[in-house]
Parts: C-alpha cells; structure tokens; sequence
C-alpha cells in the first residue's frame, strides 16, 4: 500500500467520525448511493389509500421569524433579509392504513397531513420546513413523543423542466424517468440530475396533538441547481424511528409551487484583484451572491507534504491487522511525539490555511482565521454549512488549491472588499473591487 492510500484511508476514518457526529447528515448520493435504502429492513408497512394533488404559489414571507435552515450565518442573512418563499398552502391530506409486521396490529384510515411551511433555494442549497399533523391514534402503534428521527425516503424534487433536483431513491428515479419518457441514468450527473447530499433535522413533535416538524435541507455537490420557477415535491414514504421502533407510512403527498423572481433571478456579482501582498497567490475566482461569499485562489512553490515515515508505519501496522485499532489509538493519544506529528501534518502541512478558530467556535478571533472585510469594517468568517463550495487539495506542479465559502452576502456588499488569509500563521492581505 502506497502512502496516498494509506493516508486516503485515515482520512476517510477522520471523515467517518466528524460524520457520526451530525447523526442525521447524509452522504451525497453518488458517493454511496445505495446508504438510504439498504440502511435497515423495514419493520412497519403502511398502505396507501388516497392521493391528494396541491398546486400552489409562492411569495416573500417579511417581517416573520423564521427557524434557522442551519445551512449556516450566510443563508440565515438572507433569511433575515427577505429571501425566503412562503407557498400559499393549505395541509395535503391522505389516509393510510398502518400495519405493523411484527404485532400484527392494523390501524386504519390514519389521517396524516402534509405541507411546507417555507422554502430558500440559491445555486447549490434547497432548504425546506415541513409540517405534519399525524392521526393521535397513532400513539397506540409507535409513540410520537420517542421519536427520534423522520426521513422523506423516496423525496424526488424536479423543476417546470422536468430536472431531478433531489432523488436518492432509485426506483422513485426509475418511476418519474418513465412516466416523463427521459433517458436519464441513475448515478450519472449532469445539469439534469443533480448529485445531491441532504441534512434531515426534526426540531417538533408532539405526542398529544400530532405534531411533527422537519427541516430537509438539500445541496448540490456538482451541477448549480438552475433558475427554476416551479419546484416540484413528491414523496409517497414518511418514515418514522425511534431507538427500536422503524414505522413507513406509505401515502401519497404531492407540492408544487412556483418559485418567487427573487429566487429565480438570483444574480452574483464578480470582484476583481487590485493588489495581492503575496505573490504566489493567483485568484481564480471571487463572487459574491446573495447567501455567499466565494473566493478561490492557487498557491505556487506548494510542493505536497511527505507523510512522517514514523506514522506511516504506524498506521500500514494497523490497515495489515498487525496491531488492533484500540491499540493504534492508544498509541496516537497517548504518545506525545506521535500526537504532535499528526497534528502537524494534518492540520499544519496538509491545511496551510488557517479558516476555523478552534479555541473560540463562537466568536473566533479574527487574528487567527480567514476572513472577508467589507468597507464598514465589518467581518465574515467562513461558512459552516455542509453544502458549501469547499476544497483544500495539493495539485501536480507544486500548487494548493484553495476555495472557500464566507458569510459575506449581497446585503452587505460593498464595492471594495478586502480578503485577510492566513497562510502558514501569517496574513496576507488581498484587495477586491466590484467589476462594473
């Protein structure tokens, strides 16, 4: 085993575990396809007995409070400033009848209702707030207030051009693709099917009126998701789960509404470079949108780092299974030198810049990070959001690659923007001017 592949594998465990700890985050669909649908065997079925079809416009919701979609600081300003849809709505209604496989216990005619609440959608994020009224009489299958998570399974988005969004369920792709007659393949991404992660986030339910609230948010990991004005949600699977409990209602809910001009003309605007303190810096990119901030540069004379031969052989000890994982962890969080070359190498060598204080999650000292500065003075730190353009990777010919996305929006644009990116513990100051 090579050093890439060894060092390739590391990183996918430290990707594994930062992943555990956002429990209901999933993977983009083509980096594993198959996760939602093989996850678990279902234990409840439910059967469908009615279909019920909403058509809806969407406008500007001003003036309300409105949950954070937790697609980070960027969206949330533009939340605040307006950019955000409301479909004019009412519940979608459809009665299931509720089996359970393992009791044998039928409910029927479970009246569960459907709708969005409200919507943000910008180049590479859907976000939406769904709202559920569940049948009470549902608590004597599964208890609504042991709930621990709420998944849209077979969810398929698609636009007035009979784009695919969203979908990570392969016969719902299969179906929609059919019944459309397009010759579009499952797993192969274009500006047709999108390639698409999403965050699932239950922040309500209630065991005694029904109540359930979910925030899904989608994001793009390809394509920018086009200027649609129509948004087509249709999901036929509510599935419900507690710690020993997995109930699927099956119904049929389907939503389509027409995307405020706000949204479907977004427009970005492009700054230029006017100065650069660092000469290896080429800028490649940098645009501001109205959730957004993006700037992408490529550093010369950045050879790759050499992985430390002592890790190296530490770790190829743990792939071969000649010495345990436990064992191998032990070593890294017990041993001094063994911590501080990892620490080194991962977090100095391989990420020459510095985006995230680790000391103050909440306020970061800006002394320490990247940021963006508009003309009031005022600064933006990188974005936390799992959709955001992102990448740190070392290219053949000695180049980094840098790309990063900020919380700087529109709303708070100015025409001279001024970049500070710490590299290697030291700033460097880029100059930007708006491009008229």
């Amino acid at each position: 085993m090579n050093e890439k592949e060894i060092l390739d594998k590391f990183k996918m465990q430290v990707a594994v575990s930062n992943f555990k700890n956002q429990s209901n985050n999933k993977h983009t669909l083509k980096e594993e396809i198959n996760w939602r649908k093989y996850a678990m065997k279902k234990k409840l079925i439910a059967i469908t007995c009615g279909v019920v079809l909403v058509i809806s416009g969407g406008v500007f919701a001003y003036n309300k409070i409105i949950p954070s979609f937790r697609f980070g600081k960027g969206l949330d300003r533009a939340i605040e400033n307006g950019y955000i849809a409301t479909p004019e709505m009412d519940y979608i209604s459809s009665e299931t009848t509720l089996i359970d496989t393992k009791t044998n216990i039928t409910l029927d005619n479970i009246n569960v209702d459907a709708k969005i609440e409200d919507f943000i959608m910008d180049d590479i994020t859907i976000g939406a707030h769904f709202g559920f009224e569940i049948d009470t009489k549902i608590n004597e299958t599964i208890d609504l207030d042991r709930i621990e998570q709420i998944d849209l399974d077979d969810l398929i988005v698609t636009d007035e051009n009979k784009n695919i969004l969203y979908c990570l369920d392969k016969e719902t792709f299969e179906k929609y693709c059919s019944d459309n007659n397009l010759n579009y393949q499952y797993g192969e991404f274009n500006e047709h099917f999108y390639n698409c992660g999403v965050n699932s986030i239950m922040t309500y339910h209630s065991k005694n009126t029904g109540l359930v609230n979910l925030t899904l948010n989608m994001y793009s990991a390809g394509e920018n998701f086009p200027k649609c004005k129509k948004l087509n949600f249709n999901f036929s699977k509510i599935k419900l789960t507690t710690n020993d409990i997995e109930l699927v209602l099956n119904g049929n809910w389907n939503m389509n509404f027409n995307v405020p001009e706000e949204i479907y003309r977004r427009s970005s605007i492009a700054y230029k470079v006017v100065s650069c303190e660092n000469p290896d810096f080429n800028v490649t990119n940098a645009t501001l949108t109205n959730t957004g901030f993006e700037i992408g540069i490529n550093i010369s004379n950045m050879p790759r780092p050499i992985y430390p031969e002592d890790l190296k052989n530490l770790e190829d000890k743990a792939l071969k299974g000649e010495i345990s994982f436990d064992e191998y962890n032990k070593i890294v969080n017990d041993n001094k030198d063994i911590i501080e070359a990892r620490q080194t190498f991962f977090y100095e060598d391989m990420m020459p810049i510095q985006t995230y204080d680790l000391e103050n999650r909440k306020e970061p000292d800006f002394n320490k990070i990247t940021y963006v500065e508009n003309e009031k003075g005022e600064k933006f730190s990188t974005s936390r959001s799992a959709g955001r353009r992102q990448d740190a990777n070392y290219k053949d010919g000695d180049i980094f690659h840098f790309y990063e996305t900020f919380t700087l929006t529109k709303y708070d644009a100015t025409d001279k923007l001024k970049v500070s990116v710490m590299f290697k513990h030291k700033p460097y100051i880029i100059e930007l001017e708006r491009v008229k």
